[in-house]
């Protein structure tokens, strides 16, 4: 994972990048997500990611293929993490407001 000062839209000052990869279909995408979210430290690895987020309207958001492509990012929360993933491939996290959630290294 990497720290990155800029961020296309908008800044990732405090956004640890956890991937940047693109993917082309939703298999793929499920599986970096998974992946993504698995490094994050202090996280149950008991959760189901089916419980912070609608799976089916993330991959119709941000899939290349679909037609709702427009959506540029989605942010949803996970486990004291705001995560951020865009149309471009990037998973990023940031520790929400009051959490006391470390990045791992």
């Amino acid at each position: 994972m990497s720290k990155a000062g800029d961020f296309r839209r908008g800044s990732l000052d405090s956004w640890s990048v956890l991937t940047q990869e693109n993917w082309e279909d939703e298999g793929e995408f499920l599986i970096r997500l998974a992946d993504a979210l698995d490094g994050l430290d202090g996280t149950d690895d008991d959760v189901s990611l089916y419980d912070h987020v609608e799976i089916e309207a993330l991959t119709r958001a941000l899939l290349p293929e679909t037609e709702s492509r427009a959506v540029s990012e989605v942010r949803f929360e996970y486990q004291g993490y705001e995560i951020r993933v865009t149309h471009e491939g990037v998973i990023a996290a940031n520790p929400l407001p009051g959490g006391s959630r470390p990045f791992p290294e």
